[in-house]
């Protein structure tokens, strides 16, 4: 069985050539965050009192950054891939901003006729046509 690599908290890089123990100088090869620090700590546990689940220590109010914690033990699959499903939730609601819905495309013609002081044709292919008469 192979034992899980390390990695960076921020960007999820392999921290394999970082010697051990992980000492409060060392950072990430790729995007140059501290890796001695409570997100890439096994005790981090956000909503916890501090945020940390041992009750001697004394984490620090920045969780990013580097620290002293002699409670330091870093931990495999740190990196969470917080952004991912907010840019997909995000992408695939842009995408239904721009989908063709015949039914609700009816639905708001109507409502957008009834506004307008003039008649629409429903067989024009190009609706600006019926804006300007040429």
């Amino acid at each position: 069985m192979m034992a899980k690599e390390l990695q960076c908290w921020n960007c999820g890089t392999s921290l394999t050539e970082i010697p051990l123990p992980i000492s409060r100088h060392n950072n990430c090869p790729n995007c140059f965050e501290v890796l001695h620090c409570c997100r890439l700590c096994r005790l981090y546990a956000p909503g916890r009192p501090g945020d940390c689940e041992h009750e001697r220590a004394e984490p620090p109010a920045i969780k990013e950054s580097a620290n002293f914690c002699d409670y330091f033990r870093p931990v495999h699959g740190a990196f969470k891939t917080k952004d991912g499903h907010k840019q997909e939730a995000a992408a695939s609601d842009f995408d239904l901003l721009f989908t063709d819905n015949e039914s609700d495309n009816e639905s708001d013609n109507k409502e957008s006729e009834e506004g307008v002081g003039f008649d629409i044709d429903p067989d024009n292919d190009n609706p600006l046509d019926d804006l300007f008469d040429d």
